[in-house]
């Protein structure tokens, strides 16, 4: 019966992880797997501020390295004011990736983000009552002052993200896939199950071969 109850535990557990990161569509180009397997990408995030991006384009790197994948991120080719001064035509931006070598450009965009406050009330509640109310102690601690937990107020994030692999010959989006995180407890932590979940994905449909 124990080891039972501490399967539905671990079990519930491990689905509360899922359920903050999931993928909620995907597709895939019929080309797609005429075109690959890819062997160098070009890796470029987009989030609210260059320090997120830069980032989470290293640790990207790290995981495609890891699987003897060559990679280049955007922060060692483009300025860091490149989002917000737009400085480069589309020409000179294929012309930059192009000279790094790669074969594949590879985004994640984090689209938008909902915050939703939500009032959490507070709860009073007796303590428990040993004795029968007929009595002086029953009737004193039936009447014990309340205790009160105050209310508090609570925000939830959901992030919307979006990730595109592009062939660099034919400029053509090959894959893409659109993904919330719930209230992820910390860039490491998401990122962690993000990057498994695009590289897992990436694999299955041939672009990439590790």
């Amino acid at each position: 019966m124990k080891a039972k109850i501490l399967y539905l535990l671990l079990l519930a557990t491990l689905f509360s992880a899922c359920a903050s990161q999931q993928i909620t569509t995907s597709w895939i180009n019929p080309e797609a797997k005429t075109k690959g397997p890819f062997e160098s990408i070009f890796i470029m995030v987009m989030a609210q501020s260059n320090a997120a991006s830069f980032d989470i384009e290293d640790r990207m790197a790290e995981t495609f390295a890891s699987r003897g994948r060559k990679s280049v991120v955007s922060s060692s080719v483009f300025p860091a004011q490149l989002s917000a001064t737009k400085s480069l035509s589309q020409e000179e931006m294929a012309k930059a990736i192009k000279r790094t070598g790669c074969d594949a450009v590879f985004i994640i965009a984090v689209l938008d983000v909902l915050s939703v406050e939500t009032y959490n009330p507070g709860s009073t509640y007796y303590p428990m009552s040993y004795g029968m109310y007929g009595s002086y102690y029953g009737y004193y601690n039936h009447y014990y002052p309340q205790i009160y937990s105050p209310g508090y107020y609570s925000t939830d994030k959901t992030y919307y993200i979006e990730t595109n692999f592009y062939d660099v010959a034919s400029d053509q989006l090959l894959w893409s896939i659109q993904s919330e995180a719930y209230n992820p407890s910390s860039l490491d932590s998401w990122f962690k199950e993000y990057s498994y979940q695009l590289v897992k994905e990436l694999k299955s449909e041939g672009l990439i071969t590790k």
